[in-house]
């Protein structure tokens, strides 16, 4: 069983608390199975849940009056607490209990935890797959004393520990005092919450999903290391002066570092430097090429001259953003500091320019937010490269020119793939036409953006980063210190700063342009609205969607790919073909296979993690057959093909190349009669043919190609069984006569002796001698 604890002291969170308890949602049943409560009077049949709520915190709320009279009120005054059964799975059976039986060990754990006389209401709830017990309590007990024990967390695990033993439950290990530790946090509300609205994961789920993937087998530390760095993470070592590691982070991409602590104990540097035996005499060197230098402050940030800036006066009701609090100085002059840091200064306003004083992504977007609600259509951008080329980036978002800045190809490239993702999904981000909420960020963008520019200074944000809840105090996740530092931020007084990363000014400009710089610039650059997606975007999709199947936020039921499969699967199965789907690194032994249904639904999102490491995910049929293949079939061979009557039996594109393979037979047909098909099919065809007999692979829907460590993506997957044994069967019959003209059984076949040698055909000779078989013409 497993115990979630919480504190409280609001009247009104009780009432709330104790109506969504005894609510019987959607009239079922089977939510409220049983209700007692001790202390207090019961709930009447037929009573209203939101009468007997405010009549049971009423209760609770003057209990604690009475017996803390002339006392100190507590901080807390009531806990919920909810303790869960083992649901069940397919090693182990699910705990099986009655309500009556339920709240008898609920009051157990709560005499061995909080003994004494207080207010208790215990409430069994059987909507979910696991039946659980609601516990609500007084913290004050009879007498007035306080229940506020430290480590309370560690008592009710105690005592679940116990009880399971005890009554012979399924016992939990994983977080236990003595078992094993939980590796990795789980995804907190707001980014399962994010996760549902937008279908993309989190950085963190997606940075946990290739670190699990990464320690897979027990590598070394450099095999760790060189896994991680093929993957796209890189990894972010605090390294001291004397050598000593007392950390690490993780970026993924292009994106915000994150502490391995922050991605759950088993990531933390303590854990990862004992499992994979870390020693600094041999594994130190491979960490420090990673180490992040402090960004240094070296003069101002100048504006360009061909940029006027006349004075706009800023607007008297300023208007609030998410993670930023202004605090006005006089003489027009605005300071925008850190809302959990109120004494680091992120960017300075005035009426003709904004300063920079932090090179975090979210000062990016707060000045170009500030940019769209002053109304202006055109700025100036002055400081290094990668501040002004993030600052284009998020201006033209916001349908903003940007002076001071000449965006190359592939700049406007990924913006215009940016903006077409967002309107494929429904969340466009068009703000020419509909600009950002005051207070709000412009979000969009798929994460792949950032995989794409991994080796490119640009720093583009990627969706839904913000909805991740970070450190409090750390504007820079995983730096370990506030973004927003002394050595990244200071105050106005001490004078204009610049850094490597992110530094500069913004010049406002209002010119009143009637037209989206955004659609100007892909009008005059002539770029295509279809912006193909590069292999890494397409293994950061693999693996956000496995990390959405893992949380429980998508079910692969609901995945297009894996009902593409199961189809192709039970059209197999109708044609008695054995199959089995294979996964394992290019050119060595197999990792495993499945070769049932059942397993195929569980083990989706691992295949989808091994897939993105290097793993081929291919689905074998080991029937004995015949097939042609046919590789680099272009659209003019499709043509050709369907005019001699070939329809391909199986289907797919790979690294943009467009293999088939035909399948002429049941069984395995002679090699040489193979060969003279294929010869026959090549006539006329771009494509190179070639015979195959045996067991043929191609990759699953869904899945990619590695070949030579690159990544080869794949897409056209199809497979047609009724072609299966019924084509090219008259081209097969003929070849089968002229090469054996044994039209009758028992009819000695015909050899063809100008390949064999002199002796070969000698003592071939002799042996039809020894045998009674009368000698063939020619050979007297």
């Amino acid at each position: 069983m497993i115990f979630k604890v919480r504190k409280h002291r609001s009247k009104r969170h009780l009432r709330n608390l104790i109506r969504y308890l005894l609510s019987r949602q959607g009239k079922s049943n089977e939510r409220v199975l049983r209700h007692e409560s001790l202390n207090a009077l019961p709930m009447l049949p037929g009573e209203s849940p939101i009468s007997y709520a405010k009549q049971w915190s009423e209760r609770l709320w003057s209990f604690t009056a009475q017996e803390r009279r002339g006392k100190k009120p507590p901080q807390d005054y009531f806990v919920h607490s909810v303790m869960s059964f083992f649901p069940g799975n397919d090693e182990h059976a699910a705990d099986q209990l009655t309500a009556e039986q339920a709240i008898a060990l609920a009051k157990e754990a709560m005499a061995e935890v909080a003994p004494g006389e207080r207010q208790v209401l215990y409430v069994v709830h059987g909507d979910k797959a696991h039946l659980h017990v609601h516990i609500v309590f007084s913290v004050v007990e009879r007498g007035g004393r306080i229940w506020n024990p430290r480590m309370d967390f560690r008592r009710w695990e105690s005592a679940a520990a116990r009880l399971e033993v005890k009554y012979g439950l399924y016992q939990v290990t994983v977080g236990r005092p003595g078992g094993v530790p939980a590796r990795k946090k789980s995804p907190t509300s707001n980014e399962l919450n994010m996760a549902i609205r937008t279908r993309m994961p989190s950085d963190r789920m997606l940075l946990q999903q290739l670190l699990d993937a990464a320690l897979a087998g027990k590598p070394s530390f450099p095999t760790f290391i060189h896994r991680l760095i093929n993957a796209g993470v890189t990894p972010i070592p605090n390294i001291a002066s004397t050598g000593r590691v007392s950390g690490i982070s993780f970026r993924l991409g292009d994106g915000l570092p994150m502490k391995g602590s922050d991605l759950g104990k088993g990531y933390s540097w303590g854990a990862l430097s004992k499992q994979l035996n870390f020693a600094e005499s041999q594994h130190l060197h491979l960490l420090r090429p990673f180490v992040e230098e402090q960004p240094s402050v070296d003069g101002a940030v100048q504006f360009d001259e061909s940029v006027e800036a006349p004075a706009l006066p800023l607007s008297e009701s300023i208007p609030k953003m998410r993670r930023f609090i202004a605090k006005p100085r006089g003489d027009q002059r605005i300071d925008w500091v850190w809302r959990n840091k109120p004494t680091r200064t992120a960017f300075v306003e005035s009426t003709k320019v904004c300063v920079a004083r932090s090179a975090h992504s979210a000062v990016y977007e707060a000045m170009a937010d500030r940019s769209l609600q002053r109304g202006l259509k055109r700025v100036g951008v002055t400081g290094s490269e990668a501040f002004r080329r993030r600052m284009w980036f998020e201006l033209s978002l916001r349908g903003i020119s940007a002076v001071g800045y000449e965006p190359s190809e592939a700049d406007r490239n990924r913006l215009e793939w940016w903006i077409n993702e967002q309107a494929k999904s429904g969340r466009g981000n068009d703000s020419a036409r509909s600009p950002a909420p005051s207070g709000g960020t412009v979000t969009g963008v798929g994460r792949e953006v950032g995989l794409n520019a991994a080796n490119e200074s640009v720093n583009e944000r990627r969706a839904g980063r913000d909805d991740v809840s970070l450190a409090s105090g750390d504007d820079l996740a995983g730096a370990g210190k506030s973004g927003a530092d002394e050595r990244t931020a200071h105050d106005d007084a001490g004078g204009n700063l610049r850094n490597e990363s992110g530094d500069g000014r913004v010049a406002f400009v209002d010119e009143g342009a009637k037209k989206s710089v955004l659609s100007a610039e892909v009008e005059s650059a002539g770029m295509s609205s279809a912006i193909y997606p590069t292999p890494a975007m397409h293994r950061a999709s693999r693996l956000g969607q496995a990390a959405l199947l893992r949380q429980g936020v998508q079910s692969v039921q609901s995945s297009d790919d894996w009902r593409v499969v199961m189809d192709m699967l039970w059209e197999l199965n109708r044609r008695f073909t054995r199959w089995g789907i294979v996964f394992g690194m290019p050119g060595q032994a197999p990792l495993g296979e499945l070769t049932h249904h059942a397993q195929i639904a569980p083990s989706w999102a691992n295949l989808q993690v091994l897939n993105s490491q290097g793993c081929n995910i291919d689905l074998q049929l080991t029937s004995p057959d015949s097939w042609l293949h046919l590789e680099g079939v272009t659209a003019l061979d499709f043509e050709r093909l369907a005019a001699q009557g070939v329809t391909p039996t199986i289907q797919f594109t790979s690294g943009g190349i467009t293999q088939v393979f035909v399948h002429v037979n049941y069984g395995c047909e002679s090699r040489q009669v193979m060969n003279r098909l294929a010869e026959q099919i090549q006539v006329g065809l771009d494509a190179r043919v070639r015979a195959h007999i045996g067991s043929v692979s191609f990759p699953l829907t869904g899945f990619d190609c590695w070949s030579d460590e690159q990544l080869r993506v794949c897409s056209g997957v199809s497979f047609d069984g009724s072609t299966m044994g019924m084509q090219l069967s008259s081209q097969l019959r003929q070849l089968k006569g002229e090469l054996d003209r044994s039209g009758i059984l028992g009819a000695v076949p015909v050899l063809s002796l100008d390949t064999m040698t002199e002796a070969g055909a000698e003592l071939l000779g002799e042996n039809r001698t020894v045998r009674g078989e009368p000698p063939r013409p020619g050979e007297y």
